[in-house]
């Protein structure tokens, strides 16, 4: 659970317990489902509500609007994605630097290539364009990982200017981004764009080594 949510639930006092909070966070799956499965509309709090068996007037207990439910839910989504990547890594630290970068990148591929991801991803764009608060969280999403590439091209290339690596840490998050209409799987697939992941992921490495 996100640090806004926890302090909110904490503000209520005793009546938010562990009970409680595991229903919160079940609210929040349960709005991240329907998010990604049925877009910005079908997320009303009634829908959330009765997917989660639970009345109206619960999840407003801890989600008192729309807006304060979604922006729970959006930045529960940064948090999970900024740990996810610290994980992947930590399982890389100390190793080639080389190697290091492709598992960095075959991470992102394959996430970007589930469907939850996709929905999810798709959705946020759309929001960010009129939500002030969803551009935030986009924003931060893609600043994160523009310096996670920004920081593996320097160890592969520690000769270039700085403003290079930069530069190199934006291109492969926007190829990334791009790659999301080919890769996921709710998209349909083409013969002659089997070898794409593979390509991809080579053209990273020209990028970040050349």
């Amino acid at each position: 659970m996100d640090i806004k949510t926890e302090n909110h639930l904490r503000s209520k006092g005793s009546e938010t317990t562990g009970k409680g909070h595991e229903r919160a966070h079940a609210i929040l799956q349960i709005s991240r489902t329907l998010l990604a499965s049925e877009g910005y509309a079908g997320l009303s709090m009634r829908n959330v509500a009765a997917r989660a068996g639970v009345n109206l007037s619960t999840v407003q207990h801890y989600y008192p609007s729309k807006d304060a439910l979604l922006e729970a839910l959006l930045l529960q989504t940064l948090q999970e994605y900024q740990a996810a990547v610290d994980q992947q890594l930590r399982v890389g630290a100390g190793g080639e630097p080389l190697k290091q970068f492709e598992a960095i990148v075959d991470y992102f591929l394959d996430d970007l290539a589930h469907p939850e991801t996709t929905s999810l991803l798709c959705e946020l764009w759309a929001l960010a364009n009129r939500n002030a608060f969803a551009a935030k969280i986009l924003d931060n999403m893609l600043t994160r990982s523009r310096k996670v590439f920004r920081n593996l091209v320097r160890a592969l290339a520690p000769e270039l200017a700085p403003g290079q690596g930069e530069l190199r840490g934006a291109l492969i998050v926007a190829q990334l981004q791009g790659l999301m209409l080919y890769l996921a799987s709710s998209r349909p697939r083409h013969a002659d764009l089997a070898g794409l992941k593979q390509a991809a992921r080579l053209a990273m490495v020209r990028l970040a080594t050349d």
